[in-house]
């Protein structure tokens, strides 16, 4: 292994102490020499020099044990713009932050047709309008991160979204070409991975699982994120669980997503009952409705197999279910644990999301963010 130069060192650590800022939110110089090993005067060093940056800033005077009242440092907020887009099936939200991941603006819009450059004309649309009427600031847009429903390749091009027929679309060099700003493309399983993790960084194998209109997944192990060899490592909702079942648009039989996705519950309980969301579906859930009970017995059986096999090939230590279903009806967590068969492990650590529906669009969020730091210090 090569010894790295002095400057990589300092770089290394210039990163280090601004992510530990990052996350710790107030924090003083004394403070980051003890959680960082390093020595005071590298700390002073590189502090002064991310203030240069107008990274970091110092705020109100911390509590003395004696000494002198400590100057404590937090991020610098409002330098710049993130700008965060998840494409789903039916709509794309998107989101604008500051460096602080405080929310700006948050928006909405219908997919109202299936062609992709038609929805990408429409999307860049509301962009420009959106950024022209942003007041400017020091670093100005930092990055957009894409979130995507579908099959991600390592390069951010979009392999497959089988319900809107999206092939081979390179989103990131249209964006990058137009706006002249970085751009982030991930499947959405990863992005929620990145935000759920940030709530078990004592974990080093999890596993997030999102349940809406698709059902996607994404994968951390030792710390990192899986992608696989071509990046579709996280396609939990086109694996098959019943070889003679319903066709799937992705063109096998019997994929999880046509038994646990949010849509085919929907479409199962319109047979029976006037419902248009799974929002009707969980009322009818909650007031006992026996055909929404069948629904609902044969969703946590079907998803049960999903998960049973998910751990007997990964075998995390917690597994997260993004789900309004289980948002709303956390109590169905024991009996889902005991419909999954596990003979060998014997137990499983299932939790809800405590992120939530926009999960993927926070986990943008934070990884364009970090992309910026290490641009703006060389990394």
């Amino acid at each position: 292994m090569k010894i790295r130069e002095t400057k990589d060192i300092r770089v290394i650590n210039r990163l280090t102490i601004l992510n530990l800022i990052n996350k710790e939110q107030k924090i003083s110089r004394a403070e980051i020499a003890n959680n960082t090993g390093l020595n005071k005067a590298t700390v002073s060093t590189i502090v002064k020099e991310l203030i240069e940056l107008e990274l970091i800033e110092e705020t109100e005077i911390g509590d003395s044990n004696g000494g002198r009242r400590p100057i404590i440092l937090m991020l610098k907020e409002d330098i710049g713009y993130i700008f965060s887009i998840d494409i789903n099936i039916t709509h794309i939200e998107f989101i604008i932050s500051d460096i602080g991941n405080n929310i700006i603006q948050k928006k909405y819009l219908n997919i109202i047709d299936e062609n992709f450059y038609n929805t990408y004309n429409s999307l860049c649309n509301f962009l420009d309008e959106t950024i022209k009427k942003l007041p400017k600031k020091k670093y100005g847009i930092i990055g957009i991160g894409v979130s995507v429903r579908g099959v991600v390749d390592l390069n951010g091009i979009i392999r497959l979204i089988p319900k809107l027929g999206w092939r081979n679309i390179n989103i990131k060099a249209l964006l990058e070409e137009k706006y002249k700003i970085p751009v982030f493309v991930d499947n959405d399983g990863n992005f929620s991975a990145m935000a759920e993790y940030e709530y078990y960084k004592n974990l080093k194998d999890l596993i997030v699982i999102n349940i809406d209109e698709v059902i996607t997944s994404g994968i951390i192990s030792n710390g990192q994120i899986i992608r696989g060899f071509l990046g579709f490592a996280n396609a939990i909702g086109h694996h098959v669980i019943n070889h003679d079942g319903e066709k799937c648009v992705c063109g096998k039989r019997g994929c999880l997503e046509m038994y646990c996705s949010n849509s085919a519950i929907i479409q199962k309980i319109r047979l029976k009952k006037d419902v248009q969301t799974i929002s009707d579906f969980i009322n009818l859930v909650k007031k006992q409705d026996k055909d929404s009970i069948l629904i609902l017995n044969d969703f946590l059986d079907n998803l049960s197999i999903g998960l049973t096999n998910l751990i007997y090939i990964l075998n995390p230590e917690l597994i997260v279910i993004n789900s309004i279903i289980f948002e709303k009806l956390p109590e169905l967590i024991p009996d889902l644990e005991k419909r999954i068969v596990l003979p060998i492990t014997n137990f499983q650590d299932i939790a809800v999301s405590k992120v939530g529906e926009i999960s993927s669009l926070k986990g943008a969020l934070t990884y364009t963010k970090e992309q910026f730091y290490k641009t703006i210090l060389n990394f």
